[in-house]
């Protein structure tokens, strides 16, 4: 005979070999996933203990280590900005340009040469950008030599219409020319006809 238990044959008894191989895999992804949150965590504290300790680092050595503080930080400006110049710039009475003028001249004024005596310009040419260097710039710019080639083209192509349009006109103006010689020689040769008429009919 064969085995008494039926329930060994349905489809949802746990110990069928599909629905244990179903439990194992199950099992298996639940301790992958345990597995990766606790390396999650670890990281995580990881993480933190060596912030705590670029913290503490920038307390002893007054250093700030967060690279990204100017992003959050005000702008910060050698002239102080009134509420006016700022709502002036907003409505557009006061252009941004006059703002940087302002500001430059006020540097200037406090320390005249001090950017080029220290930091990442102390060994670099104050006359770097002077006019000669703009224009040497500006001839070897790409961007520039394309727009004047698309301008020289552009002139050309006017000037071709309009020399087409002015040999136009005066071929034109030949044609009638020689339509008003070939009638003044027509009605010249009238007029002699006329006169040979008379003269042979008197």
């Amino acid at each position: 005979m064969g085995s008494g238990d039926l329930n060994m044959k349905k489809s949802w008894h746990p110990q069928t070999l599909a629905n244990q191989r179903r439990v194992a895999e199950v099992k298996l992804k639940a301790e992958e996933e345990a597995q990766r949150a606790a390396k999650l965590q670890k990281e995580l504290r990881e993480e933190r203990q060596r912030e705590e300790m670029d913290r503490l680092n920038a307390t002893v050595t007054k250093k700030s280590i967060n690279k990204l503080d100017w992003m959050y930080s005000a702008p910060v400006i050698g002239v102080p900005q009134t509420s006016d110049d700022l709502e002036a710039y907003l409505l557009g009475t006061k252009d941004a340009k006059d703002l940087i003028r302002d500001k430059e001249a006020a540097e200037s004024v406090k320390q005249p040469d001090a950017k080029w005596k220290s930091g990442l310009f102390a060994f670099s040419n104050r006359n770097a950008n002077n006019e000669r260097d703009e224009m040497a710039k500006s001839l070897e710019d790409p961007l520039a030599e394309i727009k004047r080639r698309e301008q020289a083209a552009a002139m050309q192509a006017m000037a071709s219409r309009a020399q087409a349009k002015g040999s136009k006109e005066k071929r034109k103006g030949e044609k009638r020319s020689s339509e008003k010689r070939s009638s003044h020689r027509e009605s010249k040769s009238k007029d002699l006809d006329k006169e040979k008429h008379k003269r042979s009919s008197k």
